[in-house]
């Protein structure tokens, strides 16, 4: 009956809900209050509790366990651990309960569709067919058992029947394994294996005296397992001592860094410390000159005589009266190392010869005259049509005639050579005799010339564009590892016009040339000491050339200029990259038809829009500095960090010339002066195998002090976007709460389309924006969450996003030539009302993984537009305020609707 007066609920406010009756059913007791009684529309909190009513009936139907005597895995939970995180025993158990959609309780969508389709599915037949098939290949391997070439085809063929049979019959039909997922059932003797591996963990904590249980109760159909802990005391470290008492050299090292042990006193005695000790104590062997010296000195190694030799001595009969109920004791009496056999000591070893060889490419006879050079004791020997700078080559090589073995040496040369793209093959051989390392360092060069190409689509404000380029590479032009590099590309795009929504075609080409040397190009002996660090000096000169309009009869305005830069990269450490550019120089042409010049020219002396200054004659000029440190992997779902830290100064190798005119033959042109930040950092904290929540927060921040108090178009502030707040087209978010577009005689903004594209008296509902022109600021403030999960794999990896969107973009102040309004106002940023002023979107998004190459598509929503709160004047003076700030009850797919999606395609992540 209860159920019957459930479904009565339902029809009434969703008609077809009845029809789930003959399809769910429950034997659970369920309790439910008269609903009251709604006029009108849907509400939004009814529509929650109706989806979520219905996945908790269908998590009841008995269809959950269509085996028998079998029950579907529920949660899994842990009680009784106070010290060890849930987070960290949670990775034990590698059963997973089927996957539950947005993760509402019982609403396991996924297996849903599993079942549906595996009834349907014959299984039988797919083994008949496969008998068939193997029967089939069986004569046809008798057949051609002496034809070894055919046999080998055959046998390919046949191990691809056998992979796409044993998929059908083991986890079904494409649908199934694409879409579906095949259900969790509990197991027993997987609990009993998991409450071994939890006490495992729990002894290698230190926990010694742990014990663990299991609990299961059955609830809908499913089996709710709970891990009861028993943690105990722990063992604590007291005395710990790392030496070995019978080797004074290795006792020295282990001395001198025994403060960077990770057994310490007053910590638990952990076997993953103890792991982490040896791998440390192999190291500092293996850096300090006993080559060949590895983990298996350090571990315990059973005699014939059965006597225990090597690894740390271990006591655990402390005793301490005061503190034996709240721990035991554990005192580490040294480390025994095993040597050898047949030697009592282990051999410190030095490099000693050294030698480079430049080995002949493949396919190339080996060639008789070489040429040879001996630099700083290293013996290199080249081909005739491969030399390279002994000088150069000994910067990046770090083991030297000696100097006593080191690894770290070793891998560092291995790599510094690696990256320097030069070398296609790299080895090391070794020859050790009588405690010297006998080494050569073996390379193949690639080609010294190298073309590659790239073509595709590019999106501009949703619209699609060709683009072709192309690079150009000459490998070790100089002779002293250098690179050269010709890249040239053009596109086509297609996008809105500033004056109509008529769409305008845009060409733009470039060019641009580099050389990148392997070192610091810098006076004196301070590049020395950035060997270790790939420092790398760019030297890039380019021109750039864009037509809007090209194939007008009068294009809006043709732009091109020449770049130049000197730019300093090196690496800090493993996750920190610095990058120092001490010259970055653009000089820019520009000129516009008469009607694009007015129209600017309108926007900037009455809406204070500084695009004007983007199609100008300019020199900028500009000194940055930037460090990045980045911990994430791409592919690796693991706890991250990100962040960025850039400063900029432009204008300051100009700032003695006279502010407006630069006085170097360039007549007319603007110069800028600036200071810009910008402070970026990500977070990204998995949740589960496949889903991982990330956090960003963005900030960025200009001074401009030239006249105008304007930045250049290159170096604005911009917001809205596949990166930034996607419920914004490109680069048109804010300013602050100023309308994107006004009429500028009225002064009202400006909408798509709908019943008026003005403000008038008498009409309440208005539609979206017409985002025409891009807002540039000097104050950026953004934040993003997303929650990233996996859906299925069809080739590549189908993922989903749910994000949401904060922040927005103001002017620090307006520019002199400027009329401000109220409007303009509005766009300025001010203490007292910023935070009033952020922005809110959110959606969902689809991203196709193919590991190389990552496909994105977003759906942005507004949630809160602060630019939406219009005051209307009648005839008779009379005002009405329409305050449509909160969107999100707007959202509709209609084109009129102020809520109409914003679709972002990109290529990778957002961040």
């Amino acid at each position: 009956m209860r159920h019957k007066a459930i479904f009565t609920v339902l029809k009434r406010f969703y008609p077809s809900a009845g029809r789930m009756a003959e399809f769910s059913s429950c034997k659970d007791t369920i309790q439910y209050h008269k609903p009251r009684r709604v006029v009108g529309s849907f509400p939004v909190f009814n529509g929650v509790f109706l989806v979520g009513l219905c996945f908790f009936l269908a998590a009841c139907s008995n269809k959950s366990t269509p085996k028998k005597d079998e029950y579907l895995l529920g949660n899994q939970l842990f009680k009784g651990n106070s010290v060890v995180k849930t987070e960290a025993l949670e990775p034990l158990l590698p059963q997973r309960p089927n996957k539950r959609f947005l993760g509402i309780p019982g609403a396991t969508v996924s297996l849903w569709i599993y079942q549906a389709l595996d009834k349907r599915y014959d299984r039988d037949t797919q083994r008949i067919k496969f008998d068939t098939l193997s029967r089939y290949y069986e004569r046809q391997f008798t057949r051609y058992a002496d034809d070894s070439r055919k046999l080998s085809s055959l046998r390919r063929k046949y191990n691809r029947v056998v992979n796409k049979y044993r998929l059908r019959i083991e986890e079904g039909n494409w649908a199934m394994r694409t879409f579906g997922e095949a259900p969790v059932y509990f197991s027993e003797k997987n609990a009993r294996n998991n409450t071994v591996k939890i006490k495992g963990y729990l002894v290698n904590e230190g926990y010694r005296d742990a014990n663990v249980e299991f609990i299961t109760d059955t609830l809908f159909g499913r089996i709710r397992t709970t891990y009861n802990i028993f943690e105990g005391v722990p063992h604590v470290l007291r005395d710990v001592d790392i030496l070995t008492h019978k080797d004074a050299e290795i006792d020295s090292l282990l001395s001198a860094t025994k403060t960077a042990s990770y057994l310490k006193s007053g910590n638990n005695f952990r076997y993953s410390d103890v792991v982490s000790e040896i791998t440390r104590v192999e190291q500092l062997m293996r850096n300090n000159g006993y080559f060949g010296f590895d983990r298996n000195y350090l571990r315990p190694v059973q005699s014939a005589t059965g006597k225990r030799n090597g690894g740390f001595l271990v006591d655990t009969t402390g005793h301490n009266p005061a503190t034996d109920s709240l721990f035991h004791i554990v005192d580490v009496k040294g480390l025994q190392i095993n040597y050898p056999r047949n030697h009592d000591k282990h051999t410190r070893y030095t490099f000693n010869p050294v030698g480079f060889r430049v080995e002949s490419l493949p396919g190339e006879p080996p060639f008789v005259r070489r040429d040879t050079a001996v630099y700083r004791g290293i013996q290199y020997s080249f081909t005739p049509k491969h030399y390279y700078s002994p000088r150069v080559l000994n910067e990046k090589i770090l083991i030297r005639p000696g100097n006593i073995y080191r690894q770290n040496d070793w891998d560092e040369t291995s790599r510094q050579l690696s990256v320097l793209d030069q070398f296609l093959f790299i080895n090391i051989d070794t020859d050790t005799t009588n405690g010297n390392i006998k080494t050569l360092i073996r390379v193949i060069p690639h080609d010294k010339y190298q073309v590659t190409g790239e073509g595709g689509v590019n999106v501009v404000q949703n619209l699609p564009g060709p683009f072709l380029n192309g690079t150009f590479r000459v490998r070790n032009i100089f002779g002293r590892l250098e690179n050269f590099e010709v890249s040239l590309r053009g596109a086509l795009d297609a996008n809105f016009g500033l004056k109509n929504a008529n769409l305008v075609r845009t060409l733009e080409m470039g060019v641009n040339t580099a050389l990148i040397f392997p070192r610091f190009l810098f006076p004196g002996k301070i590049a020395a000491g950035f060997n270790r660090k790939t420092p790398r000096t760019i030297v890039s000169l380019g021109y750039n050339y864009t037509n809007r309009d090209f194939l007008g009869s009068d294009p809006d305005f043709i732009r091109s200029g020449f770049q130049a830069s000197l730019r300093y990269n090196w690496k800090k450490s493993e996750f920190e990259y610095l990058s120092l550019t001490a010259v970055d120089l653009s000089i820019l042409q520009s000129k516009q038809s008469q009607k694009f010049g007015e129209l600017l020219d309108s926007l900037y002396q009455y809406g204070g829009n500084p695009l004007k200054f983007s199609f100008q004659s300019a020199v900028i000029s500009s000194i940055n500095l930037s460090y990045v440190f980045n911990n994430n992997i791409i592919g690796q779902n693991r706890r991250a960090h990100y962040l960025r830290l850039f400063a900029e100064s432009g204008g300051t190798a100009l700032s003695l010339l006279e502010p407006q005119k630069v006085s170097l033959g360039l007549d007319g042109f603007e110069l800028y002066k600036f200071l810009k930040t910008n402070v970026e950092y990500r977070r990204y904290k998995p949740l589960g195998p496949k889903s991982t929540l990330v956090y960003r927060v963005n900030t960025g921040l200009i001074f401009n002090y030239n006249d105008r108090r304007v930045a250049p178009y290159e170096k604005s502030l911009t917001g809205g976007g596949s990166n930034s707040l996607r419920a914004w087209p490109p680069r048109r978010l804010g300013l602050g709460s100023a309308y994107p577009n006004v009429d500028l005689q009225t002064g009202s903004p400006i909408f798509r389309n709908g019943e008026t594209t003005t403000l008038q008296p008498g009409v309440t509902q208005y539609s979206g924006y017409e985002y025409r022109f891009e807002q540039l600021g000097d104050v950026l403030m953004e934040a993003n969450v997303e929650l990233r999960g996996h859906l299925f794999r069809f080739v590549g990896d189908v993922n989903y996003a749910l994000f949401l969107d904060a922040g927005n973009v103001w002017r620090m102040r307006l520019d002199k030539g400027t009329s401000p309004n109220q409007n303009t106002l509005n766009g300025v940023f001010q203490f007292n009302r910023f935070y009033k002023e952020f922005a809110v979107g959110t959606g969902i998004g689809l991203r196709y993984d193919l590991s190389y190459f990552i496909f994105r598509l977003d759906m942005g929503i507004k949630v809160y537009d602060p630019s939406r709160r219009f005051v209307v004047t009648n005839a008779l003076g009379q005002t009405t305020t329409i305050d449509e700030r909160y969107l999100l009850p707007k959202f509709s797919f209609r084109r009129s609707s102020p809520n109409y999606p914003v679709f972002n395609i990109g290529i990778g992540y957002p961040f």
